[in-house]
């Protein structure tokens, strides 16, 4: 029950709706005290031969308002229960999705997706059951159970009800033992399902490779053997949760005999009555739904704490990139100033960065190329506070560090095309203006037109509105990358960060977009990563990148005759260069000066 001193930051948030019910369970548990104490009455006047119809029809009329009552106050109670336990759901699953929103990608390569959903879904909801149905259950089986117990001891024997309970600490104690092994095997069995709902997660997505590789039967057969872990886990659950009811029910049977035959010497001895005795029995059977409720609420309990052992621990991640305060001017000019001394990856065997210096002028246009896991990717991350600097590396907009601005300023600042482009669920118009949701149809369509794709989009039957599947995965690689670029040129923002955007495109389609940039775009600073030489001529600095160090750095010219790595790449690329001389220039779409108005 320790989760709910945990939880209690969130049951206040809602104590009214609890207190509420409190009462009313209370109110409930005295008027189910009178059924069982008329009925009593009912059998002495009739042992007494003293049972008149007014008198029946006034004990039957208590009955009867006394069941209507209780009918209207249980509405209230579990209303106000019920509705306050998927209240503290709602806010728990608001608080773990912004939890999701601020961690960095380091925490998302650590953990599997299948894991995180478990976590929004099965942990969640088991929590819910413990503020609901717990504690329901709990304040039930306590006000109904001492109810009941004060009304055996006052209306008809204390010593009677003394004999009675003497096996309930006994139920105590076994409750107590199934908890603790309840609580083992209910988090076995959450993990089991969080691995099974990987399995389904990874073989769904994958679905392409799987076919195509032909090993349908091998995932099959990996998903069984889960399944059957799984299965396994939760029958280990199910057995504990099998032994609490009929343990329960033995220990209360043996309660019941034991007050059958006390009783029955008090009666013979007269020191009750039979309608007391039958008033006595009804109290005892009323006690049965308390004693269940007291072992049931162990139950959701352990499996709402070992939930919430585990939600706990994802809450208590620390969040590596910590927000600053300040916001950047409005006038702030988009420079770029970098110096990293060394970054690593956690458990990385070595650095991904070192040594690296930059400096990037308003309306720059420099170029990061080098060979594959040369820290490209990295660098724009780290620029972007994806990551925190270390070792007193410094990233600076206009001279105000990235790590004392708001993630709002610094990301309204800059606009990411991602290595691996990645679309939302909805239009292609929506998703061209995720960063601007106001943006009208003209400007969606300008930089459609900006990215190489707006002829493409409207070709489709519904254009613009066409829906895309999840991934964007109705769409072409290029497709995907264009929208994009698109969307990055639609915000506001004065730097452009673009990370490979060209890397799925064809080399006629690659020239008419980066013409476009050029015309359109090149009041923007602009960071791009390639390692299509070609998209770099016209840089005004190419920073050369080699196991996460600066080999070369210079103009394209200049490269060109240090004969190092990027001379020898270019040469190897330069044939692609004849594709620029066979596109017109009316290919190149728009002005600077619509570019302007429109991004």
């Amino acid at each position: 029950m320790n989760i709910l001193w945990k939880l209690r930051g969130y049951i206040k948030m809602f104590s009214r709706q609890y207190i509420i019910a409190i009462i009313a369970l209370q109110v409930v548990a005295l008027l189910s005290l009178i059924p069982s104490w008329l009925i009593g009455r009912i059998i002495d006047s009739i042992s007494a031969n003293q049972l008149t119809m007014a008198y029946l029809l006034f004990h039957i009329g208590g009955i009867a308002l006394s069941a209507i009552a209780m009918y209207g106050l249980r509405y209230v109670w579990q209303s106000q229960l019920y509705g306050a336990s998927i209240a503290i759901a709602k806010v728990l699953r608001r608080d773990l999705f912004k939890k999701f929103s601020r961690l960095s990608p380091s925490f998302y390569s650590r953990r599997s997706t299948g894991d995180l959903m478990a976590h929004a879904t099965n942990d969640l909801n088991a929590v819910e059951e413990a503020t609901g149905m717990g504690v329901m259950t709990l304040v039930d089986s306590f006000i109904a159970g001492l109810t009941v117990i004060f009304g055996m001891i006052f209306i008809v024997s204390g010593e009677l009800t003394a004999v009675a309970l003497l096996p309930f600490p006994l139920l105590v104690y076994i409750t107590k033992h199934y908890g603790t092994n309840l609580h083992k095997t209910f988090g076995r069995a959450q993990a089991s399902f969080a691995h099974l709902n990987e399995e389904a997660r990874e073989t769904v997505s994958g679905i392409r490779a799987v076919r195509s590789h032909d090993i349908g039967q091998r995932q099959e057969q990996r998903f069984g053997k889960t399944l059957d872990e799984t299965l396994e886990a939760n029958f280990a659950v199910a057995k504990v949760d099998a032994a609490f009811a009929p343990t329960i029910q033995l220990i209360y049977g043996l309660s019941f005999v034991i007050s059958l035959a006390y009783g029955a010497w008090l009666i013979s001895h007269g020191q009750i009555s039979i309608g007391l005795f039958t008033t006595f029995t009804l109290y005892l059977g009323q006690l049965l739904g308390p004693f269940l409720q007291f072992g049931w609420q162990f139950n959701v309990f352990q499996r709402g704490s070992t939930s919430w052992k585990r939600l706990e621990a994802l809450f208590s991640e620390k969040e590596e990139v910590v927000e600053g305060t300040v916001t950047l001017p409005t006038d702030a000019k988009a420079t770029v100033d970098i110096n990293i001394v060394s970054f690593s990856y956690q458990n990385a065997n070595r650095r991904a960065l070192e040594h690296i210096n930059m400096k990037v002028d308003e309306g720059g246009f420099v170029g990061i190329t080098g060979p594959t896991g040369s820290g490209k990717s990295t660098l724009l991350q780290l620029i972007l506070r994806q990551f925190e600097l270390q070792n007193s590396s410094s990233i600076s907009i206009d001279g105000h560090p990235v790590g004392s601005l708001t993630f709002h300023s610094l990301r309204s600042k800059m606009a990411w095309v991602p290595q691996k482009p990645f679309l939302f669920s909805g239009s292609i118009a929506e998703n061209i203006a995720l960063a601007k949701p106001d943006a009208t149809e003209e400007q969606i369509k300008h930089v459609a037109e900006m990215a190489g794709i707006k002829s493409e989009i409207d070709a489709m039957p519904d254009g613009f509105n066409t829906q895309l599947r999840e991934g964007g995965s109705n769409l072409s690689g290029g497709q995907r990358q264009r929208l994009t670029l698109a969307r990055a040129l639609l915000s506001d923002a004065d730097i452009l960060l673009l990370d490979d955007p060209f890397s799925a495109l064809d080399i006629k389609t690659e020239v008419i977009v980066r013409r476009n940039l050029k015309a359109n775009y090149s009041h923007k600073t602009m960071l791009l990563v390639t390692q299509r030489l070609p998209n770099l001529i016209e840089a005004d600095r190419i920073f050369v990148l080699n196991e996460g160090q600066i080999e070369e750095q210079g103009s394209h010219h200049d490269l060109l005759a240090n004969q190092g790595w990027y001379s020898m790449v270019y040469q190897r690329q330069s044939q692609l260069n004849t594709v620029i001389e066979d596109i017109p220039s009316e290919s190149i779409q728009g002005s600077k000066s619509e570019g302007g108005s429109h991004a």
